[in-house]
């Protein structure tokens, strides 16, 4: 549908009598003479005459069967029969709330009919792009570290609203945004959990459009999830509703198909498990000890596309692992810690692939490989090779003493490790720089919608004081970044 409002704004239309035309929403346009046009309308329509056999007298009974009938609003063309609009026309509409619209000479109607259409397929084309964003933002929070976190919070960024998911069996919740909680939503959301078969609802407020869907999990039931926004969902919204209920579901049922060696690795590497069992789940497949290291290995693949599991089978083969992810065109490894690091570097520049690897870890404690991998992958991004995480610095990072550079660093980017979510702010931060201020890239990269990239900036630049639109700002914070990862 297409705002009333447009057409007032686009072709200089002129509103006449009381009613506003802003907030209408027309669904069609059509254009008739008929006395009584109403039995060959549905409703949302802005109606087009030029008053031909048009009677001004019985401009009270017109009005009111078109505001039976659901019109949303009237255009009158003058000239060539009437030089004004009637003034009974305007006195009517004002009596049943029409708006009516002067249409001049020079706008045909023709121009307003195809401006509706280019508005439909503009609106078409906006939707099917937020789905597929959508889509792609909600797939990799599902696949990155606390994923059923992070796909309610993505949810909740794509509607604009709030998402609440529960789960009774384990008396858990997880929300995003400020979710209304009052009897009418407790006791939908009661019946979603109780369901054994798919179900929804819809509740509808003054403020916000509220939809209920069960979701799946392990048991029968006791799964459910409430999303809301301001506004009427569109298709795409509720596409973009169902991509997210089918990744919760997923994500509820995902621990009882998660039992081989294999599986797990393939979990650990997605950030999916933190199990006591990840050692031995680990060594197992390269007949390695339960306290054996390991590095993560995070790269970029600059071969042509192929298949997932041609890409996973070649990386597997280059780095002697079987724990690979694919993910578009960049890859995530878990690699055993006791070979020598320089011939896996070797390995990868000879295969082509930018790369960052992890200093040696215990199966147990791999969150700040993670860490660790991706600073040094935004380090192989500028060298243009592969980067190992504590190796001695070379280039213009070794024309400094490092320990007055970390020290530097320390200083620069401590206002950062006192904020409440440092661990994402300097992760966006680094994702940015390295992304040379691509908003959209950066959001890609951290699975995270645009504006939340935007938001995180906003809150680092208050934090440190600084302005990020300066290249001198953004070459210090990237080589402090850089000398911490070094320093670590």
């Amino acid at each position: 549908m297409v705002p009333l409002r447009l057409f007032v704004d686009r072709l200089s239309l002129r509103p006449l009598g009381a009613t506003d035309p802003s907030g209408r929403w027309v669904r069609w346009v059509h254009v008739s003479e008929l006395t009584d046009p109403s039995p060959f309308l549905r409703g949302g329509e802005l109606l087009l005459l030029a008053g031909t056999g048009f009677r001004p007298a019985e401009s009270g009974a017109y009005v009111r069967r078109l505001a039976e009938a659901g019109v949303v609003a009237l255009g009158f063309g003058v000239t060539p029969v009437f030089d004004a609009v009637p003034p009974e026309l305007v006195a009517a509409c004002d009596e049943h709330g029409m708006a009516l619209l002067e249409v001049p000479p020079h706008v045909p109607f023709a121009s307003i009919v195809e401006l509706l259409h280019a508005e439909l397929v503009r609106a078409e084309t906006r939707d099917l792009k937020h789905l597929s964003d959508g889509q792609a933002v909600l797939i990799r929070a599902a696949a990155g570290p606390g994923p059923l976190r992070a796909v309610v919070e993505r949810l909740a960024e794509l509607l604009g609203g709030w998402v609440l998911v529960v789960d009774r069996n384990r008396d858990r919740t997880w929300s995003a945004g400020p979710v209304r909680r009052d009897a009418e939503l407790t006791a939908a959301l009661e019946r979603a959990t109780a369901s054994t078969s798919p179900m929804s609802a819809a509740l509808v407020t003054a403020v916000e459009h509220v939809e209920i869907q069960r979701l799946f999990g392990p048991a029968p039931t006791g799964y459910a999830m409430a999303v809301a926004r301001r506004g009427p969902f569109s298709v795409a919204d509720r596409g973009v509703v169902g991509v997210a209920a089918s990744a919760l579901s997923l994500l509820f049922t995902a621990p009882s198909a998660a039992g081989s060696p294999e599986a797990l690795g393939a979990a650990a590497v997605a950030g999916l498990l933190r199990l006591p069992t990840l050692a031995r789940a680990l060594a197992g497949p390269l007949d390695l000890a339960e306290d054996a290291p390991w590095r993560v290995v995070r790269g970029l693949l600059t071969e042509p596309p192929g298949s997932r599991e041609t890409i996973v089978q070649r990386l597997s083969a280059v780095l002697g692992t079987p724990f690979v992810e694919q993910d578009g065109d960049s890859f995530t490894a878990i690699v055993p810690g006791g070979e020598p690091v320089d011939d896996l570097c070797g390995l990868l520049d000879d295969a082509g692939h930018l790369a960052g690897i992890s200093r040696p870890h215990p199966a147990d404690d791999l969150d700040p490989a993670w860490g660790e991998a991706g600073a040094a992958l935004d380090g192989a991004r500028i060298g243009g090779g592969c980067v190992v995480a504590g190796a001695e610095p070379h280039g213009v990072m070794a024309l400094l003493d490092s320990a007055q550079a970390a020290r530097y660093a320390e200083r620069l980017l401590g206002p950062l490790d006192a904020a409440a979510a440092a661990g994402e702010l300097l992760g966006t931060l680094r994702s940015w720089l390295a992304h040379h201020g691509n908003w959209d890239r950066t959001a890609t990269d951290l699975g995270v919608h645009r504006n939340t990239v935007r938001h995180r900036l906003r809150q680092v630049s208050r934090l440190l004081d600084l302005d990020l639109n300066d290249p001198d700002t953004r070459m210090e914070l990237w080589f402090a970044l850089r000398w911490r990862t070094q320093a670590r």
